[in-house]
């Protein structure tokens, strides 16, 4: 194993060595640029086809994707204008962030993709759900930040794997052989778990800050939760739905239930808990679909 109780990994050399890699020291330049839009009120639909269209990488990709079976359109979509208008202005927002970290969740050993795949179809529930419960529920974020930082609540462990490779897989392969939270074996492990380095990342990559405070905390506030920690419960009710919908998995093996007690603060009724887990339940081959495609 990589470390044990008694020796653990010093945090600052560890934080250091993370800043080294390429994922974390290059920021996804678009999704910094998206997070602006999204947080200036008098920002919209123009914007958003500009950004896009000055990363060919992800107008190619965005228009490859508009016309796959992901949408199932009876049209060719030829422009991003036309997507804005089709799929929806935040649709966009969502999947131009989606294919910003994409990259991130394909590289490693035949072993270590699958479980950046079984991962990122998390993530992408999360997001889904996280967007769809902000829209139900008032709270700090908005959806389309609610959606952000559910897509990338987990890129601690996508950074662990990088930078550890089999030997964080080994901490995996614990949480999973023990049915145990992976942080919890990421801090018996490491000293350190992947919330916190979640953290460290989107403080790198300059996120807004409800996104790096809710990356941070998402595992030590556990609630109940007021209203300026709403956001926080809000990411964790969205990832015990991922959870009990099996779209993907996140590497926790003792994940919370919605129905947990924590959760009534959040003020969701089980209709609306039941209906976003529909949607996710349905969406979920789509989620492997955009990575695909992502390549």
């Amino acid at each position: 194993m990589i470390g044990t109780n008694s020796k653990r990994i010093d945090l600052d050399t560890l934080r250091a060595e993370l800043q080294g890699i390429e994922a974390v020291k290059c920021p996804p330049s678009i999704l910094q640029e998206i997070l602006l839009v999204v947080e200036n009120p008098r920002s919209g639909a123009k914007e958003v086809e500009n950004i896009v269209e000055r990363d060919m990488s992800c107008s190619l990709k965005l228009l490859k994707l508009a016309n796959s079976a992901y949408y199932g359109f009876s049209r060719q979509v030829k422009t991003i204008r036309e997507a804005i208008v089709i799929i929806g202005l935040d649709g966009v927002k969502n999947v131009a962030m989606s294919l910003a970290v994409a990259d991130a969740f394909k590289k490693g050993t035949p072993a270590e993709r699958k479980f950046l795949e079984d991962l990122w179809v998390h993530s992408m529930a999360t997001a889904t759900a996280a967007s769809m419960l902000a829209k139900e529920v008032a709270s700090e974020i908005s959806p389309s930040l609610a959606y952000c930082s559910g897509l990338v609540h987990d890129i601690g462990k996508v950074i662990f794997k990088e930078h550890f490779g089999a030997n964080y897989m080994e901490v995996f392969g614990k949480a999973r052989e023990g049915k145990l939270p992976i942080s919890l074996v990421e801090e018996e492990e490491l000293g350190v778990d992947h919330a916190r380095v979640g953290g460290w990342v989107a403080d790198a990559w300059d996120l807004p800050e409800v996104i790096t405070w809710v990356l941070r905390e998402h595992h030590s506030k556990t609630g109940p939760w007021d209203r300026a920690e709403k956001p926080i419960g809000l990411l964790a009710l969205a990832d015990a739905i991922a959870y009990e919908s099996k779209a993907g998995h996140g590497g926790n093996f003792k994940p919370r239930r919605t129905d947990h007690p924590t959760f009534a603060s959040l003020g969701v009724d089980d209709k609306t808990i039941k209906a976003v887990q529909a949607e996710i339940i349905k969406r979920a081959g789509r989620f492997s679909e955009l990575l695909r495609l992502a390549g």
